[in-house]
């Protein structure tokens, strides 16, 4: 085989394949031309959606500042309604002692119980009669 039959038989194969290249170049030029619409399209709306977030970012940070604000005007009322029930609950455990054991008050239930059976005492002595 000769030098001149191995440079056709390659120049063959050469166009053989770059006959059989033409299909995939044309789908990859439809391809490169469907993107370029796309693109095209996508540039067009991008300053519409770009809006829409700025728009809708907006409206989450009102909506964020606005629960937070409701957010500490809870706190502060909870806070006040703390600082109440313990001066509450402070008041009543100085007071308490004061009110659970005064001196008399022992007395005083015993005298009454006293009185209640020594009525009680009587009634029945004289048979039911009220005194």
């Amino acid at each position: 085989m000769s030098l001149e039959t191995g440079l056709i038989i390659l120049v063959v194969i050469a166009a053989v394949l770059a006959l059989l290249c033409i299909p995939l170049l044309i789908k990859l030029w439809r391809a490169v031309h469907d993107l370029t619409l796309t693109l095209e399209i996508f540039n067009q709306r991008l300053p519409d959606i770009l809006q829409n977030l700025d728009e809708i970012s907006a409206n989450v940070n009102r909506a964020t500042t606005a629960v937070n604000d409701e957010v500490q005007k809870y706190a502060a009322t909870a806070n006040r309604l703390h600082y109440v029930v313990d001066h509450v609950v402070t008041g009543i455990e100085w007071v308490s002692p004061l009110v659970a054991k005064p001196a008399g008050l022992k007395k005083m239930t015993e005298l009454i119980a006293l009185g209640k059976g020594l009525r009680a005492f009587a009634r029945a002595w004289t048979g039911g009669k009220k005194i």
